[in-house]
């Protein structure tokens, strides 16, 4: 038998495979000329500029100034509100000031999720933001919720309002009458959370009094300091 000398072996910690970076945007997937001239005009109006009274912005040579559009590509991703929707197409306006129009083919767009299809099938999809990506030429739509549009409304929403005391031991006692049918036990019950909603509620407005009335704490003096002179701090 032959002996064979074991080579040594490579100690060093295996490399984790380089993460696939997404393929690039493609072809477009048909040409602009073949969406109808009235989705195209349509899509365009709805989403061009205009001024403070609403009518068409025009630039410096009088010309009214018109959003682009185009049809998606392949690989593409898009970001933005509905626009149109019908059997064949889906158009959304994308970009920051939502000022150029994606056409999409109906059939290459797969709706995900129960709120989609639901909007889709009550035809209430315009103004419902989407996010669309392709693999390849095959297309899955999500819900999307832009980040200034979250931050707008946690800033309207209303504050929610604190519950009163009777209010809660009004809801309690309605719940005591109807599922706890031994007097001792119901009473027992409602003395207990008398006592909690009690402490509950004057706790907060204690501590408040109690900051407003504390006394300053008086500091000793320290000697002044000599002041820079000419320098601002």
């Amino acid at each position: 038998m032959n002996d064979r000398a074991i080579q040594p072996g490579n100690d060093a910690p295996a490399q984790k495979p380089a993460a696939q970076a997404r393929p690039k945007p493609g072809a477009y997937l048909m040409q602009i000329d073949h969406v109808p001239a009235e989705v195209r005009e349509y899509a365009v109006n709805k989403i061009s500029p205009t001024d403070s009274s609403g009518n068409p912005l025009k630039d410096d040579a009088g010309k009214e100034v018109k959003a682009s559009i185009s049809v998606a590509k392949e690989n593409g991703s898009y970001y933005g509100p509905v626009i149109l929707n019908n059997d064949k197409f889906i158009v959304q306006a994308v970009g920051k000031q939502r000022n150029y129009a994606v056409v999409h083919p109906k059939d290459k767009v797969e709706l995900q999720g129960s709120t989609l299809k639901m909007l889709d099938q009550k035809k209430q999809l315009n103004g419902f933001n989407v996010q669309i990506h392709y693999s390849g030429d095959k297309a899955k739509a999500y819900p999307f919720k832009p980040r200034e549009a979250t931050a707008q409304q946690e800033q309207q929403a209303p504050a929610k309002e604190q519950m009163k005391p009777e209010e809660l031991l009004a809801q309690a006692q309605e719940y005591a009458a109807k599922n706890i049918k031994n007097t001792n036990q119901r009473n027992a019950f409602m003395k207990h959370l008398e006592a909690v909603a009690k402490q509950a509620f004057d706790a907060p407005e204690q501590a408040a009094q109690q900051k407003t009335t504390a006394k300053p704490v008086q500091q000793k003096q320290q000697p002044a300091k000599q002041a820079d002179q000419g320098i601002e701090r």
